[in-house]
C-alpha cells in the first residue's frame, strides 16, 4: 500500500541513527535485555540460540529490511542472540518509538506485524525443513528460500547471489554435519542445479530445485499484505467515508 507524506517521515526519522559493525559483532545476545530496535540496511546476520555447553541452532538468517528486537516492548530480555556475518548498517531507534508508531500510524502498525508474522511462518518453515526434510530437501529449500528472500530487496542478479555463510553455519541452521553439508552441496551442483564460486551461489534452475525441496513460497508472503487487511487500512477509503 503507497504511504501518506507523514507515514514517510516517521519511517526515515526512525532510521536516522546508523550505526556500522564489522562481521561477527553481537547485534543482541542471547538473555540481555534489549537495549533498542535495530533495521538490517546492509549486510547479513544470524538469529541463534544456544545451549549451556554451547552447541547452537541458527534460527534464521537476518537480511536487508529485516527488523531486530521488534518483541522488545513484550519481552524484558531477548530469547536468542543476533550475530553479524559481514559487515553491516543498522539503522537503531528507542522501544518506545514502536509505542509511538502504534499510536500514531496504525498502518504502519499493522505492516510491521505482518512482518513479524512472516518471521515466525519462516521459523515454523525451518523447523519443518529439520525435523522432515531429508538432508538435500532442507537444503534445497533453504537456497530458494533465501533467493527469494534476496530477490525481493534486489540482491540477485540473474540466479545469483552472494551466500555469505560457511558449512558450519549452514550445518547449524540445517541440523546436519559439515560432512553431510559439504556433499549435499556437491550433489546439487553436480546435477547442475547450482554452482558455487566462494561465497557467490548461482542458481540455474529455481524449478527443479524448488522440487526438491518441496518448496511452497507461500509463507513468505512476498507480494503483499492481505487484501482485506490492505482495504481496511487505505486512508482513501476512510477519506470517502468520511465524505459520504
Amino acid at each position: 500500500m503507497s504511504l501518506t507524506d507523514e507515514e514517510k517521515t516517521f519511517l526515515a526519522d526512525l532510521e536516522r541513527n546508523v550505526t556500522r559493525h564489522g562481521s561477527r559483532s553481537d547485534l543482541l545476545q542471547q538473555g540481555e535485555r534489549y537495549g533498542c530496535v535495530r533495521v538490517m540496511r546492509k549486510g547479513w546476520a544470524i538469529r541463534h540460540k544456544a545451549l549451556p555447553d554451547g552447541r547452537r541452532q541458527v534460527v534464521n538468517f537476518v537480511l536487508p529490511g529485516d527488523i531486530i528486537g521488534f518483541y522488545c516492548n513484550l519481552f524484558e530480555t531477548a530469547d536468542h542472540g543476533v550475530t553479524t556475518l559481514t559487515p553491516a548498517e543498522v539503522a537503531n531507534f528507542q522501544p518506545d518509538r514502536i509505542i509511538e508508531l502504534f499510536k500514531r500510524f496504525p498502518r504502519l502498525a499493522a505492516a510491521l506485524a505482518w512482518s513479524g508474522a512472516k518471521e515466525e511462518a519462516i521459523i515454523a518453515e525451518r523447523l519443518l525443513s529439520v525435523g522432515r526434510r531429508t538432508a538435500l530437501e532442507r537444503t534445497a529449500h533453504l537456497i530458494v528460500e533465501l533467493l527469494r528472500r534476496l530477490t525481493i530487496v534486489g540482491l540477485v542478479e540473474e540466479g545469483r547471489f552472494t551466500l555469505p555463510v560457511t558449512q558450519e553455519i549452514l550445518a547449524d541452521a540445517l541440523g546436519l554435519s559439515i560432512v553431510h553439508i559439504n556433499r549435499t552441496l556437491r550433489r546439487l551442483r553436480d546435477i547442475g542445479l547450482i554452482d558455487l564460486a566462494g561465497q557467490q551461489i548461482t542458481v540455474h534452475d529455481v524449478k527443479q530445485l524448488a522440487s526438491i525441496g518441496q518448496f511452497d513460497e507461500l509463507y513468505l508472503h512476498l507480494i503483499r499484505a492481505p487484501k482485506p487487511l490492505e482495504h481496511a487500512l487505505d486512508t482513501k477509503s476512510d477519506r470517502k467515508r468520511a465524505g459520504d
